[in-house]
């Protein structure tokens, strides 16, 4: 028999490690799944145990984590011993953990279930075998997933389908999706909410920070007022389907309000915490769209010295990214004094700026925001965070103010709280490295004028090609910017010269309009500092600038100008919004494809283009010095 080196030898050492590991993967896989099976089988026999136990399913599009932390809290009040599923812990394995740690002398056993794909109620509405199924609304979470709302609502009516003819249906009579699941329940139904139908109904809703949210709940002609921990009225419908609950499984009205009054809001959920007398409201866990205007109607009714608002990543909506941020940029200024934007979205909500007195920032690292914060807030402040945990983690905001922080990267994806991760003092590493723009908003009238630069007037056209200075850079995709300013200088018969220690220009005219080109001489992601110290002494501001740069998006040879919008992803432009606070900077955009299978997006920016692109490239450079030639010219006519 051959031995296996020798037959590995002629197969190719790397196309035999990457099919070995393949193989061990499927083997893995193929275990994993029997693993899985086998506990929900024990999981499906330990349920059939608990005959006595009342097993409540809560599921919605958001409030499912307060609505069974709630209901738990009537529950046990009434019947002393029970379950629930820990924070929001609502996957499969999840409901097997809580299923098997389920006894039979409990009364009770909550557990909410997500809908974050078709099909993904099946498995924990099995495992569980609802007898009460709660449904609080139906909303834009996980929309990507579904497309649409209808949608939605029938994976999480599947919950609804799930229950005996002994069993509750606890309906949103305010959601008209909610509310058609009725029909769908083989057992009776106990509907809550505003509306005068709702057996349950709410009434006299009340939260204007520093009150909490209060109401008064009728059921069966019997009233009650409720007091609670929540921030924010949009926490009425969470609250009315837990005092449902209760009364359906006979709690006396009175009790489960009282109950309801202990509970405090769940972390990331509209949760206060009070640092050096400033207020923060932590609304940082998830940030699917509809949650934006119920947080921003909380802000408007709250009575505060000042409103802050500090918006990270929102999911789940459908449209065009760059403007749904700038119409949230909107909301935000409507209610607040002063809006801080942090992640890859910050540079779009520019455009919200109604004009200069807006004080509206955008920032790519949540440690520039924090910089920022430091030197802003007051005591006595009320400051909104609003964003996705493992897109943002926020938190950091506030830990920086207590603890510390040495972990800024954006790209950490950890579900966990940030004052429980151990990389809290850990400093970020490269990963995140690559994230940080050292820039922040600048006071132009604190940068010194540099001695003996010639400033230009209002109507120059300043043309700025972004690259890189270092030696071997020439020929990458990175350094297109400076060479379609090149093209141009050829055409103006103009030499570069070494202006200070910021750039290299160029001085002349196109068209008779008076052109300043500009070739920066700074490695291009710490670009927008430098920039702003040139504009102060050359006297030009955003409006009179073209930026000219790669970019990934578009295909090699294609050449796009647009008049102003977000960076787009390139960090060369991203430090220059965020340095200068402004969008409105003409582009001119080259394509430079996207890396091979396995290169990274630096390596590849930094590598000469091969030999059998570099005629598209040239050709697109040709096309770019075209296009910054028409601006010109039009800006010239108007």
């Amino acid at each position: 028999m051959v031995p296996l080196t020798k037959r590995m030898a002629g197969f190719g050492k790397k196309v035999f490690l990457t099919t070995l590991g393949k193989l061990v993967n499927g083997v893995g896989w193929r275990l994993r799944h029997l693993y899985d099976q086998g506990l929900y089988r024990v999981t499906y026999m330990h349920r059939r145990r608990l005959g006595n136990t009342v097993f409540v399913g809560v599921t919605g599009s958001t409030g499912k984590t307060t609505t069974k932390d709630l209901i738990a809290s009537i529950l046990a009040r009434h019947f002393s011993k029970g379950r629930k599923n820990p924070g929001s812990l609502n996957w499969p394995e999840d409901m097997v953990r809580m299923v098997l740690s389920t006894r039979r002398s409990d009364a009770f056993c909550v557990g909410e279930i997500s809908a974050h794909g078709p099909g993904a109620v099946d498995l924990p509405v099995a495992l569980i075998r609802p007898t009460v199924g709660v449904v609080t609304n139906i909303g834009s979470d996980h929309f990507s997933a579904y497309k649409n709302r209808d949608a939605i609502a029938a994976e999480k009516s599947k919950l609804i389908r799930a229950l005996p003819t002994d069993g509750v249906a606890i309906l949103n009579a305010d959601d008209p999706r909610v509310l058609a699941m009725q029909s769908l329940c083989a057992g009776r139904t106990v509907t809550f909410g505003l509306a005068t139908e709702s057996m349950l109904r709410g009434t006299a809703i009340q939260s204007v920070w520093p009150d909490r949210l209060s109401l008064t709940a009728t059921w069966n002609g019997e009233s009650v007022h409720v007091k609670t921990q929540l921030c924010g009225t949009h926490w009425a419908p969470s609250v009315l389907a837990a005092l449902a609950t209760g009364v359906a499984l006979g709690v006396p009205l009175a009790v489960a309000a009282e109950a309801v009054s202990s509970v405090e809001p769940f972390e990331g959920r509209m949760a206060p915490l009070v640092k050096d007398g400033i207020n923060f409201i932590r609304d940082d866990w998830k940030a699917p769209l509809s949650t934006i205007e119920p947080a921003f109607e909380f802000m408007r009714q709250a009575r505060a010295k000042r409103k802050i608002v500090v918006i990270g990543t929102i999911s789940d909506y459908p449209g065009d990214s760059a403007r749904r941020y700038v119409q949230i940029g909107q909301q935000a200024l409507a209610v607040a004094d002063c809006v801080l934007f942090v992640g890859r979205w910050a540079s779009a909500a520019l455009r919200a700026k109604r004009d200069s007195t807006d004080e509206l920032w955008a920032f790519s690292s949540l440690q520039d925001a924090s910089k920022y914060l430091d030197g802003y807030l007051l005591s006595g402040d009320l400051v909104l965070l609003k964003g996705s945990h493992r897109a943002d983690h926020l938190q950091r905001l506030i830990l920086a103010r207590t603890t510390g922080v040495q972990c800024w990267r954006s790209d950490c994806g950890r579900l966990q709280s940030c004052d429980l991760c151990d990389l809290l003092h850990v400093p970020s590493g490269p990963n995140a490295a690559e994230d940080v723009v050292t820039s922040l908003p600048i006071d132009a009238e604190s940068i010194p004028v540099v001695a003996n630069l010639l400033a230009v007037n209002s109507s120059t056209e300043v043309v700025i090609g972004l690259g890189n200075p270092e030696a071997g850079r020439v020929n990458t995709p990175h350094n297109v910017g400076y060479e379609a300013v090149d093209i141009l200088a050829k055409r103006m018969a103009q030499d570069w010269v070494t202006e200070s220690d910021l750039a290299k220009v160029v001085r002349g005219e196109l068209h008779g309009v008076p052109v300043l080109l500009v070739k920066p001489i700074i490695p291009m992601n710490d670009i927008g500092p430098l920039l702003v110290r040139l504009a102060r002494n050359l006297n030009f501001d955003p409006l009179q600038c073209i930026l000219v740069h790669d970019d990934l998006a578009l295909p090699i040879g294609s050449v796009r100008a647009r008049i102003r919008g977000s960076d787009g992803g390139h960090r060369g432009v991203r430090s220059i919004l965020q340095a200068f606070q402004d969008d409105k900077f003409r582009r001119v955009k080259i394509g430079v494809g996207q890396p091979r299978e396995g290169q990274s997006v630096i390596d590849y920016v930094l590598t000469p283009f091969p030999a059998e692109q570099q005629a598209a490239v040239a050709a697109a450079n040709q096309t770019a010095a075209d296009r910054i030639d028409e601006l010109i010219r039009q800006g010239k006519q108007q």
